[in-house]
């Protein structure tokens, strides 16, 4: 039998007392019971029946309520590891409900952002997809998403062609493309790099010939000066 918690911890509230509503989320409340339990001091010898035992009794009534009514519907009884079993069924019941028209929404309209790399591009479109439930569509549709927003125009003229290719053809497709813009980039900016020095040296040669011509035409002046002087 638990002769209690090693630290004389105080159980937790109950989750849901009778005619309450849930006293904190129960992600949170969950880890605070397994804090809990993991300080009885024969925790390792507490036969998981035990821990199911301690887990409904600090659920308060309408939290056991629920249990009993989800539980009915999930497991045999006695089937494998029941504590494990019972937060799971817990877990399941409490998560919260997901709107999967405007998690498809966020889906439909997420467009590539000027300066967005592809990868993190279809990394945002696979995450936003978790929780749309489109099922085998899923490869699908993000593939037509990609062709659809991409920011790249040049490109989607080229996707526009390739209505069988896979998801994974046109990621690779699309990444080709930014990377030869990136390349093209990077040779412009070189070439006119290499034309601002050109420019410059040009510059140069002009002034100093500009400066040249202007000494010479004063040491004429200055010639022609003295002449007229010692004349």
């Amino acid at each position: 039998m638990a002769s209690g918690n090693s630290w004389n911890l105080i159980a937790p509230e109950p989750f849901m007392p009778k005619n309450g509503e849930a006293t904190l989320k129960w992600e949170e409340w969950r880890e605070y019971f397994v804090n809990y339990i993991s300080t009885f001091e024969d925790e390792e010898e507490l036969t998981p029946e035990k821990k199911k035992k301690i887990l409904l009794h600090c659920l308060g009534a309408k939290g056991l309520k629920i249990y009993n009514s989800i539980n009915k519907k999930t497991r045999a009884p006695d089937q494998g590891d029941v504590f494990s079993h019972a937060l799971e069924d817990l877990t399941e019941y409490f998560r919260p409900a997901v709107c999967v028209a405007v998690d498809r929404f966020k889906f439909y309209h997420r467009k590539q952002q000027l300066e967005e790399s592809v990868e993190d591009y279809v990394a945002a479109l696979k995450n936003l997809a978790l929780s749309c439930k489109f099922g085998n569509l899923h490869d699908d549709l993000i593939r037509d998403q990609i062709i659809m927003h991409t920011a790249n125009p040049h490109i989607q003229e080229k996707l526009w062609s390739r209505e069988e290719a896979s998801l994974r053809e046109v990621i690779d497709l699309v990444k080709s493309a930014e990377l030869t813009g990136r390349c093209a980039k990077a040779v412009l900016r070189r070439e006119d790099k290499s034309f601002s020095k050109l420019e410059d040296s040009t510059t140069i040669a002009i002034v100093k010939k500009s400066n040249e011509s202007s000494r010479r035409e004063k040491e004429i002046v200055n010639l022609k000066d003295y002449i007229l002087w010692n004349s």
